[in-house]
């Protein structure tokens, strides 16, 4: 309830659905569904939806107040609260480049809750990101699970995604056998986890393929295999939305190829309730990434 009175409020300071949707760090779609559970639950209707963008009616105007004074309610009650007294301070998290989808709003809802802490974010490779965790230049990362763990390491799963092949629109109805040996090969960074697993299938599947180039960033990447120049494997969440319609996807391998994303920290640290915070938030965001909220 909170959440869909916070976006509520969004909304009234934007003035739509699409702006209120950027301060939330979601998508449209996300802001109304919620609005419509939030109608649901409030049994009222709160939007002049005869008119495009939806607008506030008379009785979400009269909520307004209300709902502000909750919100306000709820962040006083925080800022006094003893748990969140401890977290303070700042931590230092890695995450990989292909984990845009779900690390903004993560830190956008950890921000709201526990507005004294200050999480510095740097990013890099899984394999750069895991030393620096075990040589505690970080407290934590976000990173495509390694084959190989420091056993000092705890890895805590957050989710599984499909591997897709993309091609352009061009190449509609192959298989991925077909497009990966009949097109060029464009390959995201072979330092990459991600990329040693897909060179791994390669193998087990004695798939052969024609390397063109390899490139290290996913919109670069992406734009070149929009543009025809040859074909790619992505995790899901790593194609770009605004690209989503442009590509030919076919599951990568049957069962489809998937790659797991996990919070690798130290077995012991000592602020482990804040590390414990940032997985749960972690593991919502990603649920509702995968639902569609």
């Amino acid at each position: 309830m909170l959440k869909k009175l916070k976006t509520l409020l969004a909304i009234a300071d934007t003035g739509s659905f699409n702006a209120a949707a950027d301060r939330m760090f979601i998508t449209q779609s996300a802001v109304s569904m919620q609005m419509k559970g939030l109608e649901e639950t409030l049994h009222l209707e709160l939007f002049d939806r005869s008119v495009r963008p939806p607008r506030l009616n008379n009785t979400g105007r009269l909520l307004l107040d209300q709902a502000r004074q909750i919100v306000k309610l709820s962040d006083d009650l925080i800022d006094v609260s003893p748990v969140a007294s401890q977290f303070k301070g700042s931590i230092k998290l890695g995450s990989i480049p292909g984990a845009a989808f779900i690390l903004p709003e993560t830190l956008f809802r950890l921000n709201n809750t526990y507005r004294y802490l200050q999480i510095m974010v740097s990013s890099n490779l899984s394999e750069s990101l895991a030393s620096d965790v075990t040589h505690e230049r970080l407290d934590a990362a976000l990173v495509t699970q390694l084959s190989e763990t420091n056993p000092r390491l705890r890895s805590r799963p957050i989710l599984r995604e499909p591997m897709f092949v993309l091609a352009s629109r061009a190449q509609a109805g192959q298989s991925d056998t077909q497009l990966l040996e009949n097109n060029r090969y464009i390959s995201y960074n072979r330092k990459a986890e991600v990329s040693r697993i897909i060179e791994e299938a390669f193998r087990q599947r004695n798939i052969t393929v024609d390397p063109i180039m390899e490139l290290d960033t996913l919109e670069t990447f992406q734009m070149m295999i929009v543009k025809g120049l040859g074909v790619g494997i992505l995790p899901l969440s790593s194609i770009r939305l605004h690209l989503m319609d442009k590509f030919y996807k076919v599951p990568f391998g049957s069962p489809t190829l998937t790659r797991n994303l996990v919070l690798i920290q130290p077995n012991e640290h000592n602020r482990q309730a804040i590390l414990d915070a940032l997985y749960e938030t972690f593991c919502a965001v990603a649920s509702d990434v995968k639902t569609g909220v």
